[in-house]
């Protein structure tokens, strides 16, 4: 997978389809120009006549509903994977370029499709789109097109998603009031913009432009428009009253460090976080759960539960159940990280033994029993069967930072 300068996901293409009164879908124009493969033209009179038939018996001829209404059941953000190869032997399209014609119909969609963000995976390309139509003064009185953004299949495309849905609104406004894509006069501005759009998008991670529309019936002679790529995060995760934050960092260098950035100087001892943070930090001691934290500084429990979502957001603790030595517990796959990371082992050693006191146990006895968790038996069986030196060996953590 191939990254931008800034970090993005690099776009490969773009391409216009549009849906052409006597040829059905086709590649207006795209950027580069040989991107896309649209191979032997097979659209005929009778071929496209099937297609406007299906599209008006699905309501896309008749009139363009608003996904904010009639189908605002529909989901927003469509992900298909369309695998295709010609039939009767082994595919003829070029594996270098988009095969158009494997999915022309979810790039031109049905009507439930309309103005939704999709995802289409063909071949060794990713295309999102964002197909738009409009009624009005057309041939079969609809236009329809779809500016599609192609990746690399394995890209984690998630931030393009607001840009993709972002530059449909923006052309569909624009040829509502100035027949941008409709009018021949157009083309000139229309492929300059994609052209910046792959180029600046790819090298900078935004766009900015004056858009020139002379000779366009356009209230105004140029047109600015701006698209800015940022990172997707996802949303915080659901904690419950019963889980046990764990650090994962120390919170006196993270509370200075905060400070230190915000004022851009050393910062003084008496520079503290969100009240309720530093209040609800000092209730962290990995054993203590949401519950009890909330009850210890008399603070209401959704209020905790917000302030530990912040934290999780950033990395700075992690979240378990609460360890109890009737517990069960299982090794996974990822036990191994152990055994072949070396600065994961010292961690584990020096957390688990208590007072990291040197000798109590080996990294060699440690690695195997973490090996030796596995189900149908509790905590308290599994030391018993190991011999466990609870004295020197602090089970509790143990089985926390497995976990």
């Amino acid at each position: 997978m191939a990254f931008t300068n800034s970090g993005f996901p690099e776009i490969r293409a773009i391409f216009l389809a549009q849906f052409h009164p006597d040829q059905g879908p086709i590649v207006r124009m795209s950027v580069p120009e040989d991107a896309v493969d649209v191979g032997e033209n097979a659209y005929t009179d009778t071929g496209a006549t099937n297609r406007s038939s299906e599209l008006r018996d699905t309501g896309a001829m008749g009139g363009i509903v608003s996904s904010n209404n009639n189908f605002a059941h529909e989901p927003e953000v469509v992900e298909l994977i369309k695998r295709t190869t010609a039939r009767g032997g082994p595919s003829l399209v070029d594996s270098s370029k988009i095969d158009f014609n494997s999915i022309q119909t979810l790039i031109i969609p049905k009507l439930t499709l309309f103005e939704r963000l999709i995802t289409v995976n063909t071949g060794r390309f990713k295309v999102m789109c964002y197909p738009v139509a409009i009624e009005g003064n057309y041939a079969r009185n609809m236009f329809i097109f779809n500016m599609c953004f192609a990746f690399d299949i394995s890209a984690d495309t998630k931030c393009y998603g607001p840009v993709v849905k972002r530059v449909g609104s923006l052309l569909k406004e624009l040829e509502v009031t100035g027949r941008l894509l409709s009018d021949v006069a157009g083309t000139r501005a229309l492929l300059m913009m994609m052209r910046q759009l792959v180029n600046k998008l790819n090298d900078h991670g935004e766009y900015q432009i004056e858009l020139d529309l002379k000779g366009l019936s356009q209230p105004m002679a140029s047109t600015g428009i701006s698209i800015k790529l940022f990172p997707y995060y996802e949303n915080p995760a659901t904690i419950e009253a019963f889980h046990v934050p764990v650090k994962l960092v120390d919170f006196d260098v993270a509370r200075r460090k905060s400070a230190q950035t915000v004022y851009q100087q050393h910062a003084s001892n008496d520079i503290m976080w969100d009240l309720v943070l530093d209040k609800v930090a000092e209730g962290i001691d990995n054993v203590n759960h949401v519950r009890r934290i909330a009850r210890q500084a008399q603070i209401p429990e959704p209020t905790v539960v917000l302030a530990l979502q912040h934290l999780d957001y950033y990395g700075c603790i992690a979240l378990v159940d609460i360890f109890q030595f009737s517990n069960v517990y299982e090794a996974q796959a990822r036990v191994k990280d152990v055994m072949r990371n070396g600065w994961l082992q010292r961690e584990c050693h020096a957390y688990v033994t208590r007072d990291g006191q040197a000798g109590t146990v080996s990294l060699e006895r440690l690695i195997q029993l973490y090996a030796t968790v596995r189900q149908r038996r509790t905590v308290a069986e599994w030391i018993v069967d190991n011999c466990i030196d609870v004295e020197r060996f602090d089970v509790r953590r143990f089985i926390v930072f497995g976990v």
